[in-house]
């Protein structure tokens, strides 16, 4: 049995039923039974990380620890569900390759302390290190609906962005199959594009031209905190774009060497979604 955490977020709505093709038994932990959508084949149980509860591991051998951070820190979440996990055979960690190049933005912080947890938590583990996730460009649907003009930041780093699907089938290899305890997988696409050929390359899924146009950080900042978002937040994402620039284009193999297969590329995602920006 595999406890799968985060299992209707992006990774885990392809976890799951990667998993079960694969012949696992999964139990998905999600806070709302009723609405999640969530392949028949698992077991559904409803849990909150805010207050974990350890009947959930019950049967279970291994976990793939994912937060999401709403309710509190997602730190403080993961240390409870790993105390819990003491006694499972194997723990999977999704971290960020912002741990990899010693980033020191909240984001990597909190990740870099949820590893040393998971080190220490007594378990066989194995920590996921993947770039800028491809569904990050949902951000511009807004843009895409309205006049088809792509804002970005000033000096938007080139990324090896990665399919959330290749992420899913990468940790569902390292939850089936032996040889995978105390190793740091990063994980990327096979490219590292430029944002205004992603702009290019989503233009041409839809049939349409989109227009890639920069702008000051003041005027992007002043955006985002107009969608609502936490200041702290938008600090955070800056300070790691800050930080990431120059090794989000870093390109590792690890797709091909655990999947045997090239990575899916971003014209793969586009022309997927193309409809959801119709």
């Amino acid at each position: 049995m595999i406890l799968v955490l985060g299992s209707t977020g992006k990774i885990g709505r392809e976890l799951v039923p990667s998993l079960l093709d694969k012949g696992a038994r999964v139990r998905a932990l999600t806070r709302d039974p009723a609405r999640a959508r969530i392949d028949p084949r698992a077991e559904v149980a409803a849990g909150d990380l805010d207050a974990f509860d350890p009947a959930l591991l019950v049967g279970v051998e291994r976990v793939f620890i994912l937060t999401s951070g709403h309710g509190s820190d997602p730190l403080a979440q993961e240390r409870t569900v790993l105390e819990a996990a003491a006694d499972v055979a194997h723990v999977v960690k999704l971290s960020t390759t912002g741990v990899h190049f010693g980033q020191t933005d909240p984001i990597s912080l909190v990740h870099a302390a949820a590893e040393q947890a998971v080190r220490e938590a007594g378990p066989d583990w194995t920590i996921l290190r993947p770039g800028t996730f491809m569904d990050n460009r949902f951000a511009w649907l807004h843009a895409v609906r309205g006049d088809g003009v792509i804002r970005v930041p000033e000096g938007d780093p080139a990324s090896a962005l990665v399919h959330v699907r290749d992420i899913a089938e990468v940790a569902a290899t390292v939850l089936t199959t032996d040889g995978h305890a105390g190793e740091t997988y990063p994980i990327t696409g096979g490219e590292a594009l430029t944002t205004r050929r992603q702009v290019e390359i989503l233009g041409d899924a839809l049939g349409r031209r989109l227009t890639y146009a920069e702008e000051p950080e003041a005027d992007a900042r002043a955006r985002m905190l107009g969608f609502g978002w936490p200041a702290s937040a938008v600090d955070g994402i800056f300070e790691l774009k800050r930080q990431s620039a120059g090794n989000e284009e870093i390109v590792f193999g690890t797709v091909r060497e655990l999947l045997g297969r090239a990575p899916l590329t971003f014209a793969d995602w586009a022309r997927e979604h193309a409809a959801a920006f119709a």
